[in-house]
């Protein structure tokens, strides 16, 4: 009877050991990059040229095993990621274009650290913001998650700049404006292009029937830097529009870009 209870618990013992072991890795693997380092998740921005390549470059840690990392980068417009580090930034105003561009890839790792190089593409028709995020798991399962911001600039592409709306800078912003129907509306700003500017409009979209609902063409008759003042009638139907703007540079290179509008 001794024997057997010995026998038992030593049993007990074992199976206690091998849970043990199964759950001693909890630890979360890690960006070990040095902060802000340059084309770096770590870094508070990264900035990119549209027509050329950014290197995503990384060191990636675990105290026992990594597995894999994932990658997804996509347009920033008119979200943020505020339960992820680093995905919160507040930018006021950020105008974009090709905003269907998007990167989505997976890496596997191994080892207990990883030095890791993304080689990314950007079109000529991306300006903007890109939010990009980086899932890094472990062999155990363990996850972190880090975000920061891909900053396009585009040279090839007509520029809109937007400088004051409703007595308002909308660098300023924190989320979408809001008019009150039946207001007025000045828009003020200047649209651009090394090329000259060929034609430009201004239109008011209703989101929820996809009219125009007010428009207004600019005559910048070939300058390479045309200012604009513009009133904006506002509808008196409550709810979601678009004020999209539209430019073709001397080119005929074309671009449409704008941001959203609730009407109350």
């Amino acid at each position: 009877m001794k024997t057997t209870l010995i026998q038992y618990s030593a049993a007990v013992m074992v199976a206690m050991a091998l849970v043990s072991c199964q759950e001693t890795d909890s630890e979360v693997p890690t960006v070990c990059t040095g902060l802000g380092a340059p084309n770096s998740v770590t870094a508070a921005e990264i900035e990119a040229e549209a027509g050329e390549h950014i290197d995503l470059e990384d060191v990636f840690c675990d105290n026992e095993a990594l597995s894999e990392v994932r990658w997804d980068i996509h347009n920033g417009e008119g979200h943020a990621h505020d339960d992820v580090a680093g995905g919160g930034a507040e930018h006021g105003l950020v105008l974009h274009s090709g905003t269907e561009w998007a990167v989505l890839e997976t890496q596997a790792l191994s080892g207990t650290q990883a030095e890791v190089d993304l080689h990314v593409e950007v079109p000529l028709t991306a300006r903007g913001l890109w939010h990009v995020i980086v899932s890094l798991v472990d062999e155990a399962g363990n996850a972190t998650i880090m975000a920061t911001d891909l900053h396009v600039e585009n040279d090839h592409l007509p520029e809109f700049t937007i400088t004051e709306v409703g007595g308002e800078d909308p660098s300023m912003w924190h989320g979408e404006p809001t008019w009150a129907s039946g207001a007025d509306v000045v828009v003020t700003g200047i649209v651009a292009d090394s090329d000259g500017v060929a034609s430009a409009t201004l239109e008011l979209i209703s989101e929820d029937t996809e009219t125009v609902v007010w428009e207004a063409a600019l005559e910048p008759a070939g300058a390479t830097s045309f200012d604009f003042s513009e009133t904006v009638a506002v509808p008196t139907d409550a709810g979601e529009h678009h004020f999209e703007m539209k430019a073709v540079d001397a080119n005929g290179v074309e671009m449409e870009t704008g941001f959203h509008v609730e009407v109350e």
